[in-house]
C-alpha cells in the first residue's frame, strides 16, 4: 500500500502525437521499443516509400511512447536525447508531460515498474489481444506525489539504479565461467596427451534412426539440444516419449551427443541413460580408444571450439558436417594416463560449474535489485 494518492496518469501527461507525412524519396530514422522496460530501440533509417505508413510520429526527448499491443509487458519507454527528433509507427501512441505537474525523470522511473505494466493487463477470458489504449493508460491510477517528491524520488532511484548497473557491469559475467571451463579442458587435457587424434579414430557415428510409430525402446525420455548447457557437458532437462514428431536418433548409456546446429553452442554430453534425441545431434559411440568423458572434454575444449567456428563462421544456419567433424583432432591419452586425466577433468570442471553457479545466483540477485527498489520508491518507503 502506497502512502502516495493514487492518480489517474493523465493528470500529468497527454497525446501529443506530431504526426507527419512520409515523403517517398526521404530517409527516417526509426524508433521501436523494448519490452520489460529496456527503453527503446534504434531500428535503420528507412525512405518513406519502404513502409506501408503513409505518417509516422516525430518524437522528441522526456516525452513517453507507448506500444499498444505489448504496454501490459512493459513496452513503455520516456524519450532520452539520443533519440529526439526520430520517428515511431503509429501503433505507439505519444504522451508529453506536463512539467508543471510531473518530474520526467519520476514518469521515467514510473513506467519501468512491474506494477504498472499488471495495471494495464486487460482482464478476462474473452481478451485474445492484450492492447492497451491511450484512453486506457491516461486512466491507470499511480502513486502522485507532488513535485517536490517526485524530485526527491527521482534523485535517489537515479543513484541506486546507477549503482546498480555499474555492479552488474563491472561483476565478471557468466561467459567467464564458460570460458574457464573450455579453457581448463585445454589445459587438463594436454597435460596428458601425447599428441592428438582423429574424431572417428576414437569413436563411431551411430545412426539408429527412431520412425515416428516405430518401437523406441529401451529409449523413454527425448533429450534435445534445448536440454543441453552449453559450453559445460551437462544434461538440464528431457522429456518423456509420447507422439513423437519426424525422426530421432537413439543413443545409449556411454554415448557421446554432440550438437553439430549451431555448433558455437557446444552443446557436447555423454549420456547416461538410453533415450532419443534430435536429428541436430550426432550420436558418437566410443570405441575404447579412450573413455566417453575424455572425448566429450576434447570436443567441448577451446582449441575445437575455435576449430568448429572456423568452420562454420561463414554460414548463415551453422551446421558442422560429420565428415569435418570426425576428421578433426582431439588431445590423445594414453591408457595409463586416463585415470589421473580424468581426475583432472573432473576438477576442473567441478570448479568451473560452481563459478557459473555462484554467478547465476547473483544476477538473479541483481535482476531483483530494481524493481524491490522501484516498489519502496512507489510505496513511499525510500
Amino acid at each position: 500500500m502506497s502512502r502516495y494518492p493514487q492518480r489517474e496518469l493523465g493528470e500529468v501527461l497527454y497525446e501529443d502525437a506530431q504526426m507527419v507525412t512520409l515523403e517517398d524519396d526521404s530517409k527516417y530514422a526509426i524508433t521501436g521499443i523494448y519490452s520489460f522496460g529496456r527503453g527503446l530501440i534504434e531500428r535503420p533509417r528507412i525512405m518513406g516509400g519502404e513502409t506501408a505508413y503513409e505518417r509516422m510520429a516525430r518524437i522528441r526527448t522526456n516525452q513517453v511512447v507507448m506500444s499498444k499491443l505489448n504496454a501490459w509487458e512493459g513496452a513503455l519507454a520516456v524519450v532520452d536525447p539520443r533519440f529526439n527528433e526520430t520517428y515511431a509507427s503509429p501503433e505507439y501512441p505519444v504522451f508529453s508531460v506536463d512539467n508543471a505537474h510531473a518530474d520526467p525523470r519520476y514518469i521515467k522511473h514510473l513506467i519501468a515498474w512491474p506494477e504498472l505494466w499488471e495495471r494495464l493487463t486487460p482482464r478476462g477470458s474473452m481478451v485474445r489481444r492484450k492492447r492497451t489504449t491511450p484512453r486506457t493508460f491516461l486512466a491507470t491510477e499511480v502513486p502522485l506525489p507532488d513535485l517536490a517528491e517526485q524530485g526527491r524520488i527521482a534523485d535517489k532511484l537515479d543513484a541506486m539504479l546507477a549503482t546498480v548497473a555499474t555492479t552488474a557491469t563491472a561483476a565478471p559475467q557468466q561467459e567467464s565461467a564458460r570460458l574457464l571451463a573450455i579453457g581448463g579442458l585445454d589445459r587438463a587435457l594436454t597435460r596428458w596427451s601425447q599428441g592428438t587424434v582423429r574424431v572417428d579414430a576414437t569413436c563411431k557415428q551411430i545412426n539408429d534412426t527412431v520412425h515416428p510409430g516405430d518401437d523406441p525402446s529401451p529409449a523413454k525420455e527425448f533429450v534435445g539440444l534445448e536440454h543441453i548447457a552449453p559450453h559445460f557437458g551437462q544434461r538440464i532437462g528431457a522429456r518423456p516419449l509420447g507422439d513423437e514428431k519426424g525422426r530421432k536418433f537413439r543413443f545409449q548409456p556411454g554415448d557421446v551427443l554432440y550438437g553439430y546446429l549451431r555448433p558455437y553452442l557446444n552443446k557436447v554430453w555423454v549420456a547416461d541413460r538410453h533415450g532419443l534425441c534430435s536429428v541436430e545431434q550426432y550420436v558418437l559411440r566410443p570405441n575404447g580408444h579412450m573413455p566417453a568423458e575424455l572425448i566429450a572434454a576434447g570436443l567441448r575444449a577451446k582449441a575445437t571450439l575455435d576449430t568448429v567456428k572456423e568452420h562454420t563462421h561463414n554460414l548463415q544456419l551453422p551446421r558442422l558436417r560429420s565428415g569435418l567433424l570426425m576428421a578433426m583432432e582431439i588431445p590423445d591419452i594414453p591408457q595409463e594416463h586416463h585415470e589421473a586425466a580424468l581426475l583432472n577433468v573432473r576438477a576442473w570442471e567441478q570448479k568451473a560449474h560452481a563459478l557459473n553457479s555462484l554467478q547465476r545466483q547473483r544476477d538473479d540477485l541483481l535482476a531483483t535489485l530494481g524493481p524491490t527498489l522501484l516498489n519502496a520508491a512507489f510505496s513511499g518507503q525510500l
